[in-house]
């Protein structure tokens, strides 16, 4: 097989270039590539403009290797390039949190296995306005804790990083509520909102559970929304988040859906993050999801 590489050396924790080397001196010497080649980003968009450029065919797969921002910009550039190039992932950034609901391989030796094996699974993409994103779109209260963090310290101190940094500004952020519209084909709900999520997965910014009914091929976002409450009741609602059992709870309303609208009726402005990466162009957002429009690599 021939294989692609696009690698982010920024991402994560220093040693993961060498495993990267090991995988792919493992994937020649055991016969399962014959080629592969590799592209280093520089800057934003490279991954998303190098993925796009493939010609169907041209590559048997190509590796996002990365965080969740890299996987992201790989997946625009696939869906873009119309080539249906299988998507392998190896995680090197700080959440990862696509990989992690997918059980992808940690080590050199199981992602290698993956790659002989070849097990395919066809995966759903949401588009926000005019980007793809395969994983969540959120906005309000710690959303924009990644866009704070620098790489630095991700590399560092890894995903305490982002809780050091949600630590110092929840007391800043608590107190801001946005009015939003949200209109899907079925309902409209309109409400005070501390923060939403539209998950395609369950794990979202290291919560394994934060979507509980969600699936990444089930033709459906699942729409986590968490309305303005006071200071006391946020903890009981954090335990029922890690038990995975919020959907039910009074201050939170969960919508599946293929298609939404989502309007700030706020005079103050909200950053949108889509995968780790933020949406220059903000509300109203539009999402619909294509379905099954990735092939991802999975044990």
């Amino acid at each position: 097989m021939k294989g692609l590489f696009i690698i982010n050396p920024s991402s994560g924790r220093q040693n993961f270039i060498d495993k990267i080397k090991d995988i792919a001196g493992r994937l020649v010497l055991d016969q399962i590539c014959n080629t592969i080649d590799v592209f280093y980003t520089q800057k934003q968009d490279d991954a998303k403009n190098r993925a796009e450029s493939l010609k169907e065919g041209e590559y048997d797969f190509v590796v996002a290797v990365g965080g969740d921002g890299t996987l992201n910009e790989v997946i625009n550039g696939v869906v873009l390039s119309g080539s249906n190039t299988p998507v392998a992932v190896i995680s090197a950034g700080t959440v990862n949190d696509f990989a992690n609901y997918l059980k992808l391989p940690q080590t050199p030796q199981e992602f290698c296995d993956m790659i002989k094996e070849f097990k395919c699974k066809r995966v759903d993409v949401g588009q926000v306005n005019e980007k793809y994103f395969i994983n969540v779109v959120a906005a309000g209260m710690l959303s924009d804790t990644g866009f704070k963090v620098s790489k630095d310290k991700k590399a560092v101190m890894g995903k305490l990083a982002y809780y050091l940094e949600g630590a110092a500004d929840l007391p800043k952020q608590f107190g801001k509520t946005w009015k939003m519209r949200f209109v899907t084909d079925e309902k409209t709900v309109e409400e005070e909102i501390l923060l939403f999520m539209v998950a395609n997965s369950q794990s979202v910014g290291g919560f394994k559970e934060i979507a509980p009914m969600a699936s990444v091929s089930d033709g459906l976002f699942d729409v986590v929304i968490i309305k303005k409450m006071d200071i006391f009741q946020v903890l009981p609602l954090m335990i029922s988040i890690l038990q995975g059992d919020h959907v039910n709870h009074p201050s939170v309303e969960y919508i599946q859906t293929n298609r939404l609208l989502i309007e700030n009726l706020s005079d103050e402005e909200v950053a949108v993050d889509y995968d780790g990466e933020q949406l220059m162009k903000g509300f109203p957002v539009e999402i619909k999801l294509i379905p099954q429009a990735v092939q991802i690599i999975v044990p």
